[in-house]
Parts: structure tokens; C-alpha cells; sequence
């Protein structure tokens, strides 16, 4: 991130990535293609931000069911969750997410090569942000990935998903 030069297109990216957060953006999409600069531009955000009024929890793995990306978001943000089944999680995620938005801090939710997930997960992503304050949602969801995250995301299947990205940006090589 030290080395990100901000060319045009990426600081455009840059302040898309911002006006999301500023604004309450639920899901936020960038796309581009491999080596195009997206994980080097969501890490200089990531140390422009105030580590204390931002809980950010990143995925690199995204190879993994629905079971399995929520465990590794309640690990990401180190809430602990004694319950085996799936509502004993999203329990444990929304008291988190609600102890944070008492607080007035902001949560966000990174997964990057996001174009790797299951429509089954993306599904359960989908699921997450209807964990909301009846005006806006609770914590950002912001996927990165490459083009065919786009195609996928065009998919009939995934349209209730489609309908919720505040914020589509491609950044350009």
C-alpha cells in the first residue's frame, strides 16, 4: 500500500471505496482484473481508516461453504459463538454488530476474490445484510474480485443480491 500510486482510475476507485463508507453503502463491488491494484487499494484504505471507530474483518479465502464463511467471519472479528448451530452464529454476529452501532462504530466486511464464492455463499452474504436498523444496514459489505465476479453477479439467481450493490466500480488496468 505504500507504493499505490494513485493513478486516475484507482484514486476514482478510492473515493468510491470512501463515499460507500461515508454513506452507509451496504455492498460495495470492485472489480478489475488480475494485478489491476484492488487488494493494494483496499489496504491503503485500510491504513487511512481510524482502527477504533472501524471494525474491519478481511477474507482472502474465499473457497468456502456458507458454514464455513461464517465461522471465519465471527474469528475475523473475534466473537466468540458456543453454539454449534447456524442461528447460535448469526445470534452471535448481530449482537456484535449491534454492541458496535451502540458504540457508533462502523463494521466492514472485505472479501476479497470474492469471484471464488459459491452462489450458496454469496447467498448467505446476501443473508448477512439484512441485518440492518430499518434504515440502513448494520455494518458494509465491500466485494472484490475479478470480471467475472460481474457475470456472476448478473446471474438470475443472484439478483436479490444484485439489487443491494450500492457501488459497482471496475478499475481498469
Amino acid at each position: 500500500p505504500a507504493f499505490l500510486y494513485l493513478s486516475k482510475k484507482h484514486e476514482l476507485a478510492l473515493n468510491y471505496l470512501e463515499y460507500g463508507l461515508s454513506e452507509q453503502a451496504g455492498f460495495i463491488v470492485i472489480t478489475g482484473e488480475v494485478g489491476s491494484g484492488k487488494t493494494t487499494l483496499i489496504k491503503y484504505l485500510i491504513n487511512k481508516l481510524d482502527k477504533v471507530a472501524i471494525k474491519i474483518a478481511m477474507l482472502f479465502n474465499t473457497n468456502i461453504s456458507p458454514h464455513e464463511f461464517l465461522e471465519i467471519v465471527l474469528k475475523e472479528w473475534d466473537i466468540s459463538c458456543t453454539g454449534k448451530e447456524k442461528t447460535d452464529r448469526y445470534e452471535a454476529l448481530t449482537g456484535f454488530l449491534l454492541q458496535e452501532y451502540v458504540k457508533k462504530n462502523k463494521v466492514v466486511l472485505i472479501i476479497d476474490e470474492a469471484q471464488n464464492l459459491s452462489s450458496e455463499t454469496l447467498e448467505e452474504i446476501r443473508m448477512l445484510s439484512n441485518l440492518n436498523d430499518e434504515k440502513q444496514p448494520l455494518f458494509h459489505i465491500i466485494l472484490l474480485g475479478q470480471p467475472n465476479l460481474r457475470d456472476r453477479l448478473n446471474q438470475r439467481a443472484l439478483e436479490q443480491l444484485r439489487q443491494r450493490i450500492s457501488i459497482h466500480y471496475h478499475l481498469d488496468p
